[in-house]
């Protein structure tokens, strides 16, 4: 037994003022008597009585004090802990998002809620139902309309926190179509209330929520960056107190997981602090991590991958074409050389890129290829040129979505072109009539696109569309593994660009296991279930391995306030409820209801002894 208001107990010192009035009490008796000899005798007792008597047996004394006590008592609020029983069904829903996975007492979030829910579905009686709905994006039906207590406790255990902000909105939709019309199923809602809210739980009449969790310290990575500063990469480190209190944090900065670098800030409750970080030169990852005991250990690290600074090394085969030259020298991306036709076959060096203009080899090249106006011997072109007389047509589906994004022809035209060879596996990119002017395939291993037209013999260079085109299409034919961002939100499909001569991709999680992506290509998606840390990419081709970096982080200042809500806002309505889905149930009607019943008792005793 518990008391709501202990302090009551001090009216327990009315007790001896009650036997007080008792001892003093003189109980005088009137007596008949038949000789004035017996007032000696009366007048004898008179004389020796004194104010104070010796306590005797009393009735009505031992129930006035007992009626005392059990009025002090109710005045006390003295209660009893005991499950809550709602009813014969019962719809749970779980909380999984990230901040259930905060530390308390006793275990995380999710596992005082998971040993709430077991708790209360042990003590119903045999023949109740149970729906468990896990809680996240979109609600995970686990259990649905089940008696059995056991599949309840066995689904029950494997929920786990994820990486997300639960939306209790989606949820009770849900919960609202499964009531039946009337129906009066109790929603018990075991959360921290960190959480998406509805408008207002329509179709859920009985909605209660049980708060989860008491602690409200947290220092999280806000962010983690990285920029140019005057003497080299600098990497900056955003901390974030959401506590009530001023902490000071140690932060560690690892590069490849070795420390490089180690700073202490102090930061006020509510406000943030920065730290900047000199980073080394091809540095393959970066690392920042708290030196915290704080509630929530998610938010303690990040990672950042800083891009690479190479360069695709491009020949450029002309005898000069100063519109080719200028807008290949506009991406910084590409090393570009230039050697006249009649020295190409003095060339050595391999190339990612070879741009012919008005040439061909007598062997084809084993980089990529972007050829323009090629003679009959490339077995590319099918006649010679001829006027354009109709208009430019230009593809919209597959390829030529990627390739031509942003490019207008309205304003260009060409005075004559060749038509290409077009095998089933091309994609025409600009048509004139049932003639193709340029086109886009594989040539062997390698990716090819093919300009019918001498640029001299059209105004394209002159046009905004043409260094477009000579970025979308160098993007094309040089594709890299990376993606084009090394940073990928938790959540989001991981989508690969591979090179053609690749053999082989493999993505390695941050514990070190294998997944596989390729073959078979395309290279599969990289699913949504990625977990924050540094993932390594590998391709293969020809035997040799190329290695790249991918940084996943979970930022949510949603999630990393982690302090729990207490009044939950539905439908204009603030819900303050128990922390536990045990009640407390007060024993102080049950108090005075038999101290009433000890007075009638005594003014009976009373009555009867007159």
């Amino acid at each position: 037994m518990q008391f709501l208001a202990p302090a009551a107990f001090i009216f327990l010192l009315t007790i001896p003022i009650v036997i007080l009035f008792y001892l003093l009490k003189q109980k005088k008796e009137q007596h008949t008597v038949s000789s004035t000899l017996l007032w000696q005798r009366v007048l004898a007792d008179t004389i020796s009585q004194t104010p104070w008597q010796k306590l005797r047996r009393n009735l009505l004394l031992f129930i006035q004090i007992l009626v005392l006590i059990l009025l002090v008592l109710a005045l006390t609020r003295p209660y009893l802990i005991r499950n809550q029983e709602a009813g014969a069904n019962f719809v749970l829903l779980v909380d999984t998002s990230a901040s259930m996975a905060t530390r308390e007492e006793g275990g995380t979030r999710l596992e005082l809620a998971k040993a709430e829910v077991e708790q209360l579905v042990k003590a119903q009686s045999k023949g109740t139902k149970f729906t468990l709905i896990g809680v996240g994006p979109v609600p995970q039906m686990l259990v649905n309309q089940s008696d059995n207590s056991q599949e309840v406790l066995k689904k029950l255990a494997t929920i786990e926190p994820g990486f997300y902000r639960a939306n209790l909105d989606n949820t009770l939709s849900l919960v609202s179509a499964l009531l039946e019309k009337g129906t009066m199923a109790p929603v018990l809602f075991y959360s921290d209330g960190g959480v998406v809210l509805p408008e207002g739980p329509q179709g859920v009449k009985e909605f209660q929520y049980h708060r989860i969790g008491t602690r409200d310290d947290n220092v999280a990575i806000g962010a983690f960056a990285l920029r140019e500063g005057p003497e080299g990469p600098v990497a900056l480190t955003r901390i974030d107190n959401y506590g009530p209190k001023e902490e000071e944090v140690t932060v560690n900065l690892l590069a490849d997981g070795n420390i490089l670098d180690v700073q202490a800030v102090k930061v006020e409750p509510g406000k943030s602090g920065n730290i900047f970080w000199s980073v080394p030169k091809q540095t393959p990852y970066l690392e920042a991590r708290l030196e915290a005991n704080d509630s929530f250990p998610l938010d303690n690290a990040a990672w950042l991958v800083p891009p690479k600074d190479t360069q695709s090394k491009v020949l450029l085969v002309t005898e000069g074409n100063l519109f080719l030259e200028q807008a290949l020298k506009l991406n910084p991306l590409l090393e570009a050389q230039k050697v006249k036709p009649e020295n190409y076959q003095s060339v050595k060096d391999k190339y990612d890129l070879y741009v012919l203009d008005n040439f061909w080899p007598e062997m084809t090249p084993e980089g990529q290829l972007l050829v323009f106006n090629p003679p009959s011997s490339s077995r590319l072109v099918r006649e010679n040129s001829e006027a354009i007389a109709e208009g430019l047509q230009s593809g919209a589906d597959g390829e030529a979505q990627t390739i031509l994004k942003h490019v207008s022809w309205a304003d260009v035209h060409i005075a004559e072109s060749k038509g290409l060879v077009a095998p089933g596996d091309w994609q025409p990119l600009l048509t004139s009539g049932n003639r193709t002017i340029l086109a886009v395939g594989k040539l062997g291993s390698s990716r090819a696109a093919v300009f019918g037209f001498d640029l001299h013999q059209s105004d394209l260079p002159l046009r905004a569309a043409f260094p477009i085109l000579m970025q979308n299409l160098t993007n094309w034919l040089l594709p890299t593994l990376n993606p084009i961002e090394t940073q990928v939100e938790i959540g989001n499909p991981l989508d690969l660009t591979v090179r053609p001569e690749v053999e082989e991709v493999n993505l390695y999680q941050p514990d070190g296991k294998k997944v596989p992506l390729a073959p078979p290509f395309p290279a599969a998606k990289a699913t949504d279930s990625f977990s924050p840390g540094i993932y390594k990419l590998e391709q293969i081709s020809g035997g040799e391995k190329e290695i790249s970096y991918l940084a996943v982080n979970y930022f949510s200042t949603e999630e990393s306030q982690v302090k729990p809500i207490i009044h939950l806002r539905l439908a204009k309505k603030d819900l303050k409820v128990e922390v536990s889905t045990k009640i407390k149930w007060e024993l102080w009607p049950w108090l005075v209801l038999t101290a009433l019943l000890l007075l009638t008792a005594e003014w009976w005793v009373y009555l009867r002894g007159h």
